[in-house]
């Protein structure tokens, strides 16, 4: 745990915490009811609209998935939770609720204890009232989902609605955005239907039969973070090869013993250690200020992403990409690049569910790129032979830790294919010179910002550098 802070950062910061509550509501609010927004806010530094469908109650990693996801919603606004199995598997799953919505519920419950203490050190983690009234059955003789679902959509809201089904295996019921959109088309027909389908995202596994590739038109967008299988195996499952004990993470140390009500809830029973192979689907919508949702390409907290050739000429990408880290090159390496910061990041806001004041954890440092402080991803258009310079002068510390940059040029997520070279890969500020190109081609330079607090944690800010001839 830190250090205590001075009394007057620490009052500085309550109040800037009970203000940014005050303004984070309003702009909900107006978002809500189809009010424009100040231009500074721009698509990219809005919070995300998010509904999860979870079979928990099968496969308990969902439920591992789960807690985690709860420890994230300050990053989002979660719109909808929909639990979609009526009964547990008997000998499989061992929570002592039965049904689906009892298990969300229980974490919700567990959530709300943990509220008062998250809530000092992010105030936009939302309140349990509000996440248990979007939280309902989504079972086949229950409408509550598809109610939720077509409202959320038709919503007079600017930002589309991101949607995960996090996999529906025997004992779930049918997909509810499946049967929301069965329903649209029947009663608004094929335009209503196109309409209403141009709102919606997908981090998701597959669970939309017909209205995947059969219904025109297309989603949108739709990345598949669980598949495919590449080397005998499965993306969904490399996430527990790969996390579970990256950073030095231990898991009954760092989340499920003396965290509070909710750390124990993530049960430790499923066929790969610490399985979570849902997770990747909203870590794919983290704004942590690495990754652009609408870029599947870019890479970020669920790997890099590519087009799925199953569904040629449709926006549809999966997990068939690979880096070059650390002297290999393989899909792993698309997520172990991060590992350790995801794992620090749990171990963090675990520390906040019992840390009753601020000063009492760690927080992610304040990444700040060329002086804009948001989490954006900078973009900037230079000419071959220009010099390119990046600074991160202002980034800063909420706790006062030192901090260590890294700069990073990450050539998979861009498509210039000669070799970039910084003049420091750390320091405060890096340069170079933009290649020689006979066509515009894009650099990706990130800057990775870490503390050294306990955990330490990892804040980055990524620079799309468009080199023109």
């Amino acid at each position: 745990m830190h250090r205590d802070l001075p009394r007057t950062l620490s009052l500085r910061n309550r109040r800037q915490s009970s203000l940014s509550r005050i303004l984070w509501s309003f702009l909900i609010a107006a978002l809500a009811w189809g009010f424009g927004v100040p231009e500074l806010l721009s698509a990219e530094t809005l919070p995300l609209r998010v509904i999860i469908e979870t079979d928990a109650g099968g496969d308990p990693d969902d439920e591992q998935s789960l807690v985690r996801f709860l420890l994230c919603a300050n990053e989002w606004d979660v719109v909808g939770i929909i639990a979609n199995r009526p009964e547990a598997r008997a000998g499989e799953n061992e929570n002592p609720e039965r049904t689906g919505l009892g298990i969300v519920r229980r974490q919700l419950t567990a959530y709300g204890q943990c509220w008062p203490n998250l809530v000092k050190h992010d105030p936009r983690y939302p309140p349990l009232d509000q996440l248990w009234r979007r939280t309902v059955a989504g079972y086949e003789e229950n409408a509550e989902a598809v109610q939720l679902i077509i409202a959320a959509v038709d919503h007079p809201d600017p930002r589309p609605v991101w949607y995960s089904d996090w996999g529906t295996d025997v004992g779930g019921a049918t997909n509810n955005l499946r049967r929301a959109l069965d329903k649209v088309l029947k009663e608004r027909g094929p335009e209503g239907y196109a309409k209403f389908k141009s709102r919606l995202r997908l981090a998701s596994a597959n669970a939309f039969a017909e209205h995947t590739d059969r219904i025109e038109p297309p989603f949108p967008l739709w990345v598949d973070t669980f598949r495919p299988e590449l080397d005998r195996r499965r993306w969904y499952h490399r996430f527990s090869a790969i996390t579970a004990k990256a950073g030095g993470f231990d898991v009954e140390r760092d989340l499920r013993r003396d965290h509070g009500p909710l750390g124990p809830m993530y049960p430790l029973n499923t066929t790969h250690p610490q399985k979570e192979g849902d997770s990747m689907t909203f870590l794919y919508l983290l704004p942590s200020g690495l990754s652009d949702p609408q870029e599947p390409t870019w890479g970020g907290w669920a790997g890099r992403h590519g087009l799925n050739p199953t569904f040629p000429g449709r926006p549809y990408f999966w997990a068939n990409q690979v880096d070059a880290w650390h002297g290999t090159t393989n899909r792993d390496n698309t997520l172990a690049r991060w590992a350790a910061a995801i794992q620090h990041d749990l171990a963090a806001r675990a520390d906040w569910c019992v840390a009753d004041a601020y000063s009492k954890a760690n927080h992610h440092p304040l990444a700040v790129l060329g002086g804009d402080r948001s989490r954006a991803i900078l973009r900037q258009t230079v000419n071959s032979g220009d010099m390119v310079e990046l600074s991160s002068a202002s980034s800063s510390d909420p706790d006062g830790d030192r901090l260590s940059t890294t700069w990073i040029v990450y050539p998979e997520a861009g498509t210039c294919r000669e070799v970039v070279t910084l003049s420091s890969p750390d320091g405060e500020s890096t340069s170079f010179v933009a290649p020689k190109v006979k066509s515009p081609q894009t650099v990706h330079v990130i800057l990775q910002l870490e503390d050294d607090g306990s955990p330490t944690l990892t804040s980055y800010r990524r620079a799309v550098i468009e080199v023109r001839p």
